[in-house]
């Protein structure tokens, strides 16, 4: 395991997962400006989103960004020794029952 992978806490990842979900649907409700974009030719992008968010949660977003790679690695690394969940098309590595239960899926 490289040392990288040694910083891996998943409750810190689902944490940040849950803030983000509801800052960027926060953001794309009630800032005009991202409605704005959400209209125009170019579109919204995530880029625009995370322009828009404070030196604070920017910081945030770096730290979960870094923790997004690691989980994507961990789960590639499962996926291809045949462990933990199966890739799908609908779910990714999530799971399928995710849904029926009430615990947060991470984007």
């Amino acid at each position: 395991m490289t040392l990288e992978m040694e910083h891996w806490d998943e409750n810190r990842y689902m944490e940040l997962n849950t803030y983000f979900r509801i800052k960027i649907q926060g953001m794309v409700d009630s800032d005009p400006y991202i409605r704005d974009l959400r209209k125009s030719e170019d579109g919204l992008q995530l880029a625009d989103l995370i322009n828009r968010m404070s030196d604070s949660d920017q910081e945030l977003w770096k730290e979960f960004i870094k923790l997004d790679r690691i989980k994507l690695h961990l789960d590639m690394q499962n996926h291809l020794e045949g462990k933990g969940t199966p890739y799908t098309l609908r779910h990714g590595f999530g799971s399928a029952s995710s849904d029926a239960d009430d615990s947060p899926s991470p984007w």
